[in-house]
């Protein structure tokens, strides 16, 4: 093939004048060019298969060349690393380029050398197979835009990566908008700074898991989950966001969100929480109740096309040198009920709370507070509690929740915490036996009990806790919230 004749004539004159220089570091290498292959110390190519061989040490600079001055990269189909392949410590875009690369296995590759993985397959537009199984992460610092715009990969594993020295995964999976699979329940967060649109654009993603995450160096996280429009649900509550600085569009567009945990968030770092929750307009409650705001400057649509919302306790927002909060409840059509602290002033006019009926304080119910307008303007005094008109009467819940379970090894024997039942003055606990429920006590007064000692090791029990109210015990409620127990 002529180019291929051209590359070897230009190499052979290179290696008679010395060693060929691609930039830093100065690499030594001979490209011989037969047939329809083409190859060098770290790569072979069959152009008629399209498949791309790794081997040897891997040079980024080589690759680079391969892909962008001798015109190859949009010729790869298939990338396979042999076993003892080295990639470079700096790997960034490393597979870059390979626009029309529909599968890579790295599965033999050697990476504990590589510190950087920044836009690594960045553009691989056409990758459909991904395979990093065992690849040696552990001294990678830099995820950053790593899988950015793998528009075909609809699958990703990544349990296995260890992440304990990433300090950046910013725009990790941006636009990767059809993958539906994603594992990286593996994944060491505890010194990740920045997780700045991590998730972005993943479209179709209808399930992740970052319970496990520890954020206790997070700084960044705006855009994080921004248009992840498939997601359902997301637990967070163990995130630790005392330190991050910007919470715009963490959840902008996750319009089928019906959960979310974010009870440890903390917002008094924050300056910026722009279209936050925007058009989350599914879900029917947040809880904010122990969220610190600190003045931050802009809570423009906050909460905007939240229609689904009913309730919102923002007794810890400070807003009292807030810059903005235009249209920060536009929209949010189903709120019937808002807590405001002693630091949120005012709802203003522009931040577009529906009034309807109007708005009246819980403790003066038949004063309504808000204005006879479309929207609602409230002047808060303290802490107080707004529900608006008309008012329906709440649901009691005549049963015990938050059920928590404490075992000894040492005695054999279980211990029920619950909390507190309003107008509960017994509580009762049955174990199902022998295909019936039997009440083991009734008269429990405290909401606390604890199981005789020497129960058998390893046995199982199924235990319903029910509470008196107005004399009626709900035992309804109680079986279908029964807890399984095995003794220790």
């Amino acid at each position: 093939m002529q180019i291929k004749k051209f590359l070897a004539v230009v190499m052979s004159l290179c290696m008679v004048a010395g060693t060929v220089s691609y930039g830093a570091p100065v690499i030594t290498q001979s490209i011989t060019a037969q047939a329809d292959e083409l190859e060098t110390d770290c790569y072979s190519f069959d152009e008629e298969t399209g498949v791309l061989m790794l081997r040897g040490e891997v040079y980024g600079t080589v690759l680079g060349e391969f892909k962008f001055k001798y015109g190859y990269g949009n010729k790869v189909k298939s990338i396979v690393a042999e076993d003892g392949t080295i990639l470079p410590g700096n790997s960034s875009s490393l597979f870059s380029g390979f626009n029309n690369c529909i599968s890579i296995d790295l599965s033999k590759a050697d990476a504990s050398r590589v510190g950087t993985m920044n836009t690594m397959f960045s553009g691989c537009k056409s990758l459909t197979t991904l395979d990093l199984s065992g690849l040696d992460t552990s001294n990678v610092s830099d995820m950053s835009w790593m899988f950015y715009e793998c528009a075909s990969l609809t699958s990703l594993d990544l349990s296995g990566f260890n992440t304990g020295k990433v300090g950046t995964m910013e725009s990790m999976f941006y636009e990767c908008n059809n993958l539906t699979t994603l594992d990286i329940s593996g994944f060491d967060t505890r010194n990740v700074i920045t997780m700045e649109k991590m998730f972005s654009g993943c479209s179709k993603l209808t399930s992740l898991d970052v319970s496990g995450f520890k954020t206790t160096s997070l700084v960044y996280m705006n855009s994080m989950f921004n248009e992840c429009s498939s997601l359902t649900a997301l637990d967070m509550g163990g995130f630790n966001t005392s330190y991050v600085k910007d919470m715009t569009k963490i959840f902008n567009g996750c319009s089928n969100l019906t959960s979310l945990n974010v009870s440890s968030f903390d917002g008094s770092s924050s300056k910026n929480m722009y279209s936050m929750f925007n058009g989350c307009s599914k879900l029917t409650k947040i809880d904010l109740s122990n969220f610190t705001t600190n003045n931050p400057g802009n809570m423009t649509y906050m909460f905007a096309d939240c229609s689904s919302l009913t309730e919102l306790d923002l007794g810890k927002f400070s807003i009292s040198s807030i810059t903005s909060i235009g249209e920060m409840f536009l929209n949010c059509n189903s709120l019937k009920k808002l807590t405001l602290g002693e630091n949120f002033e005012k709802v203003k006019e522009i931040a577009d709370l529906p009034n309807g009926d109007g708005w009246v304080n819980v403790n003066d119910p038949s004063t309504v507070v808000s204005g006879d307008y479309k929207i609602a303007v409230i002047v808060n005094e303290g802490k107080n509690t707004y529900k608006r008109l008309p008012i329906e009467e709440e649901t009691k819940i005549t049963y015990p929740t938050n059920i928590k379970v404490e075992y000894s090894e040492k005695y054999h024997q279980v211990r029920f915490t619950w909390d507190k039942v309003d107008g509960a003055d017994r509580y009762g606990i049955a174990v199902y036996l022998a295909g019936k429920w039997r009440v083991q006590a009734q008269n429990i007064t405290d909401t606390v009990y604890t199981s005789p000692k020497n129960l058998t090791p390893g046995k199982a029990y199924k235990v319903a806790i029910a509470a008196r109210v107005n004399g009626e015990w709900d035992t309804a409620n109680a079986i279908k919230n029964a807890v399984n127990v095995i003794i220790k």
